[in-house]
């Protein structure tokens, strides 16, 4: 275990907050499993699996219990001994009692972090003279969570929520300008992807790394991208272009996705004109972003590790001991954090790439 010296790996520990305090030894005791699932692009969710039956009373345990009540907050940790890290910030939002034959019931806990307050109505709202960082600020603060907002730079004259909830217009917004929304503990966060940062760890195959598979394909790749609009006061069509060699890095390869199908094959382009746009600044920041989401898509891969609570979605993961082509940094989408008593801890994870 001497590569994996920052752990003890032999010892993976948990602990549970709720309403601020930790979990009575008795429900320690009593926890079967833990799942964390984390999505940059969706609410984070967390399941707690507890017994739900008292053998020595003979009566349900834990299902009436106000420890588990719908709307107290949570908070989980997991990691190793001596070395917990947070991974979920939320609330409880329902109970799942499971009474199977042949079998003792359990009780299982779940909740969402506090995107979920952003998903509880659908609204018909405009915005004006406001930027996109503007107005994620304001619709946070309406959810009683504190805006850390990334200025967007472009200011829009109108913008209209049509029918929609909160976190389904603010991820729209994001995905058009190459941002993302996260909750982290009561903090809305809205900022750019990150896939320009440095790797937040290193997974090695047959040491962390225990599965791994790419998938490489130039199917929907494009060496440039066209973002069309009108602008009706000079009565003149607006054009936004990214091209290939617009990404914003190689995350560590030497060809991207768009660079490849260039060389490979016939002129490909493709055309967006589905969104309105405003202004030619706001055309220019739709293509940009577009080309970098289609060109990220060059390498999907799912993997499991040993597992790591500084693996999380947003953050930029670098894997070695796979060849040349597929080695490098991967952009993490979502990973899904397991305790329980019987396999330890683990991570699965789904990450992107743009080039080989």
């Amino acid at each position: 275990m001497a590569a994996r010296d920052q752990f003890d790996t032999l010892a993976p520990e948990f602990a549970v907050h709720i309403n601020g305090s930790p979990l009575p030894n008795e429900a320690v005791a009593d926890i079967v499993s833990i799942d964390v699932l984390d999505d940059v692009d969706a609410m984070s969710m967390f399941a707690i699996t507890v017994p739900g039956w008292d053998s020595a009373n003979m009566q349900v345990k834990w299902m009436d219990a106000d420890l588990f009540r719908e709307g107290n907050p949570v908070e989980i940790e997991l990691g190793y001994r001596d070395n917990l890290k947070p991974v979920l910030s939320g609330e409880i939002t329902g109970l799942e009692p499971d009474f199977p034959e042949a079998r003792p019931p359990t009780l299982t806990v779940r909740g969402y972090d506090r995107r979920h307050r952003l998903m509880r109505e659908r609204k018909t709202l405009s915005f004006t003279n406001l930027k996109d960082s503007d107005i994620a600020g304001k619709l946070a603060a309406s959810a009683g969570l504190r805006p850390q907002v990334v200025d967007t730079k472009v200011t829009l004259p109108y913008v209209l929520q049509h029918n929609q909830t909160d976190l389904e217009f603010l991820l729209g917004r994001a995905q058009r300008i190459d941002y993302e929304v996260v909750v982290e503990d009561r903090s809305l966060l809205f900022r750019p992807r990150k896939i320009k940062d440095t790797a937040a760890l290193t997974l090695r195959r047959d040491i962390e790394l225990l599965e791994f598979r790419p998938r490489m394909t130039t199917m929907g790749q494009v060496q440039e991208l066209n973002v069309r609009g009108w602008n009706p006061s000079d009565k003149k069509e607006i054009v936004g272009r990214a091209v290939a060699g617009n990404e914003s890095t190689l995350m560590g390869g030497h060809v991207s996705g768009p660079s490849n199908v260039k060389k490979l094959f016939s002129h490909t382009a493709s055309t967006k004109v589905t969104d309105p746009v405003h202004s030619q600044a706001e055309a220019d920041q739709m293509a940009k972003q577009k080309f970098r989401e289609i060109a990220l898509g060059y390498i999907k891969a799912q993997g499991v590790c040993i597992g790591d609570p500084k693996l999380r979605p947003g953050t930029v993961v670098k894997i070695e001991g796979i060849g040349k082509r597929f080695s490098g940094l991967y952009y993490v989408c979502s990973t899904e954090h397991r305790f329980s008593r019987k396999k330890g801890y683990r991570t699965a994870f789904s990450a992107q790439r743009n080039a080989t």
